[in-house]
């Protein structure tokens, strides 16, 4: 099983390096590492399921960003058949968490660990990091409303958004408050424990950024 995530490996490095920023393989690679930490915690013990899941989650990205979960389950499906990794009920395991992990669908463990997993790679400073590099186009923020009016928003609130057409804001910080909101989504316990500072520190980070830059 070793080999077998080691080819797992080479494939998702060989796609992701074609994809967009703060997608690449490190991202992969840092999910795949808090997924292995939440199935342990919550006692899944099928950590070659886990590795699979979090290597191949993004890689449907290297046909753009709509329905990446969906198409990426298929990419991941006829990968992990052509190469004889896994059983069927295995994959079917492996791509359905593949292909939920983009939504709040699903109720297998796996597809929690998986979206946890996700979701907590958009936290703390790695979090920060992601969102100043992948949006770099867009304003910081904007001087007379540092956090947005985006600061505070709810899970639900950004659903909403996003179902009227607002999307979530013209700045980066308002895409750190989208960050910030997705916390809400997290289901298993670790998650949520393991989260709640890295959270924080985005909220932290905010607060401080639109006190120094009022005093300047």
């Amino acid at each position: 099983m070793d080999e077998c995530i080691r080819q797992i490996e080479a494939y998702a490095q060989e796609i992701m390096c074609q994809c967009e920023i703060a997608h690449d393989y490190k991202h992969v690679d840092r999910v795949r590492r808090w997924a292995l930490r939440i199935a342990e915690k919550e006692g899944y013990r099928h950590r070659e399921r886990v590795q699979a899941a979090a290597l191949l989650h993004d890689i449907g990205l290297l046909h753009g960003r709509a329905r990446h979960g969906p198409r990426g389950a298929e990419m991941a499906a006829t990968f992990l058949q052509h190469n004889g990794f896994f059983g069927s009920e295995e994959i079917t395991e492996i791509t359905r968490a593949i292909h939920n992990h983009t939504s709040l669908d699903g109720e297998g463990t796996l597809d929690f660990i998986l979206r946890d997993a996700d979701i907590l790679d958009l936290l703390g400073p790695v979090g920060i990091m992601r969102a100043f590099t992948s949006k770099a186009a867009q304003p910081e923020y904007l001087p007379d409303n540092v956090k947005g009016d985006t600061w505070g928003i709810t899970a639900v609130q950004v659903t909403e958004r996003f179902t009227s057409g607002q999307g979530i804001g013209p700045t980066i910080v308002d895409h750190l408050n989208f960050q910030i909101s997705c916390y809400e989504n997290l289901h298993t316990a670790s998650a949520r424990e393991w989260g709640r500072p890295l959270r924080a520190t985005i909220q932290s980070f905010t607060c401080e950024l639109e006190k120094q830059v009022s005093m300047t």
